[in-house]
Formats: structure tokens, sequence, C-alpha cells
């Protein structure tokens, strides 16, 4: 008998579907050459030892029976054992079971799947904090998150670890700016068309106070209120006042351009904001190269980071999330891949 699905072709011995026996928290089975090429269970002798997704796996393709003692077991009651048994099986079956139609020699470790690459099996309705994630990505030469949704299909989601720099350069000589309620405005116009700073028309530029936080701290700005000059502390205040995250968002705006990166806001996009490498002229404007979003130790469901991906990755951008660690800011890049 051969049983046909997909990308392989499964032979079964004596036209007889594989006994597997329950023992704990495992399916025993005989050894046979084709299950070893295949990559299931771990071989004891001349029995393989299965975990409950590889064994539901062959059960659900008609390619295994499964008995506890001398009964053999129906589907309900197979699954019955499953759930019990592993705590987080619909994930990891799912995943499993999609990762092997697509013609994947796949294993399972602990919550992991491990083949070529590392999956973790993950539930769409599941919370996450970035800096879990970020800590997770350590241990892996690679790891793609293995998202099961309600209808139990799968996306996956590349994440990665980045330390990422630009490539702007700028000697900014100094220029005078004046308060104007929650927005700094300058004459100077060619802090925008030299270096993209702010918003011109008419011959003026508006500065949010972020910018303005940056430049006064780097020295390239002097701000004026009814004619005294405000210290970058004033300024951060009245940030503060119409934005309650302000603090943090300028702490990561001033490390993305020290890092040389070209910093706008990136409202329009639903992020914290939009990263360029390099910008020569906005007469001559490229696409930005990233959206980031400040989300610290926040637990984001996932649907809200897949959103958030997709969307960077519908306008040819790459999405990058920042948290702090230790006092240091740290970046996550989350993409959305095919397998």
């Amino acid at each position: 008998m051969i049983m046909r699905n997909d990308r392989h072709i499964l032979m079964l011995s004596e036209n007889k579907a594989m006994k597997g026996i329950i023992k704990g928290k495992t399916v025993l089975t005989q050894h046979t050459a084709r299950l070893e090429r295949r990559g299931f269970g771990v071989r004891k002798r001349d029995k393989v030892i299965l975990h409950p997704v590889e064994a539901i796996y062959l059960f659900l393709r008609g390619d295994m029976i499964i008995k506890k003692g001398k009964k053999i077991l129906k589907t309900p009651e197979v699954f019955k054992w499953a759930i019990r048994t592993v705590p987080e099986f619909s994930e990891l079956y799912f995943a499993y079971e999609d990762l092997r139609e697509r013609g994947n020699r796949i294993s399972v470790s602990d919550r992991f799947l491990v083949g070529k690459k590392t999956f973790l099996p993950l539930s769409e309705r599941r919370k996450f904090a970035v800096p879990e994630l970020y800590k997770l990505r350590k241990g892996f030469d690679t790891l793609i998150l293995a998202v099961v949704d309600e209808e139990s299909d799968v996306t996956y989601y590349r994440i990665d670890n980045v330390d990422f720099h630009g490539r702007q350069s700028e000697e900014i000589s100094k220029i005078k700016g004046y308060l104007v309620k929650d927005r700094v405005v300058t004459e100077e116009s060619e802090i925008h068309t030299h270096f993209f700073y702010g918003n011109e028309k008419n011959g003026i530029v508006s500065l949010s106070l972020i910018e303005s936080c940056y430049l006064v701290d780097k020295g390239f700005m002097d701000v004026y209120s009814s004619g005294r000059e405000l210290s970058i502390e004033e300024i951060k205040k009245m940030g503060r006042k119409v934005e309650e995250n302000f603090d943090r968002r300028y702490e990561v705006y001033k490390d993305l351009k020290d890092r040389r990166f070209c910093v706008k806001t990136g409202f329009k996009f639903g992020s914290d904001f939009r990263v360029y490498d390099e910008i020569k002229s906005v007469e001559d404007l490229p696409h930005s190269n990233y959206l980031v979003s400040v989300v610290d130790d926040m637990r984001l469901p996932l649907y809200e980071i897949a959103g958030a991906v997709r969307l960077a990755q519908n306008v040819r951008k790459k999405m990058i999330f920042a948290f702090k660690e230790e006092d240091e800011n740290r970046y996550l890049q989350i993409e959305w891949i095919k397998i």
C-alpha cells in the first residue's frame, strides 16, 4: 500500500499501519529504515520513540494505529491523551504538520521544532514582550516564529537582534529657532533641504520638539521664547506636557541619530519613527529603510506585531522594535518570510 501526501510517499509494510504503543509521554513503535530516513523519533535498539506530535501526525495520515495497553484508541481519545501530555499541543502540532507537508525534515525539541532552522510555534492569541523574544533569539543561529491562527493556518516570522547603523553625515552650522507653542520654527531652510529636519513651507521650517531637543543637545541650534534662550531641559519639559512618553522617545531618537540615521516621524505608518540610512537631498528622497516602534516591556498580542510587520513590508521597509536593556537601547527586527 502507498499513502500519498503532496511531497512525500510513505510505504507501509504488509498493507498494515504501523502500531504505536503509548509509554508514558511518548509512543513506541517498531524501527523501520523509512522512519529513520524521514527523521521520525529517536531510535532505541529495534524500536523508535516518538514524540506525541510525531505520533499523531502519522496517526492522522493513516500510517499508524495508537494503542494504550491492548486498546486501540479512537481519534478523540488520541487527542485527549496528547493535549494532556503536551500543554501547547495545538500550536506544536499544526506548525509541525505544516512544515512536514512543505517537505521539511523536522523534529520536536521541548517547545521548539528543529530542522535546518529552529521554529518556535505560538498561538496568535499569545502575548509577548519584545525583550523576551530578544533573549530567546540569542540562543539560536536562526529563530523563526511559527504563528498558528484560529483557523490553524501557519505564518512564519524571522526574528533578529540587530545592531544597525546608517551613513548620514551632518555638519550643521548653528541656527536660531523660536518656540511656537508645541514646536520650533526657524528661517534657516538649509536644516530641511540639506539634512531633512522638520517640514518647510514658504521659507519657514517647522521642527518637532524631539528634533529641537536633539539639535540643541548637539549645539546646532539655540531656541528662544519671548526673547529668552531656552535650555534643553525647558524644551523637554514642554515635550512632556504634550506627550507622556516624550523622554523615552527622545532617548531612542537620539540613539538612532547617533547611529548615523536620518530619523523622521513614523505617524503615517503607525510607528514612532521612520528611518533612512542616508539623505543627500530632499529633492531626491529615497524610501525610508525602517519603521521603528518603541515598545520596551509592553506585552503585545502577536496579531499587533504581525500587523505592524506586514504593513512595514507592504511599503518596502523593515520593522524594528526598540526596548531598553540595562540602560542600553536594543533593537529587534521581525520579518514575515516564506518557507
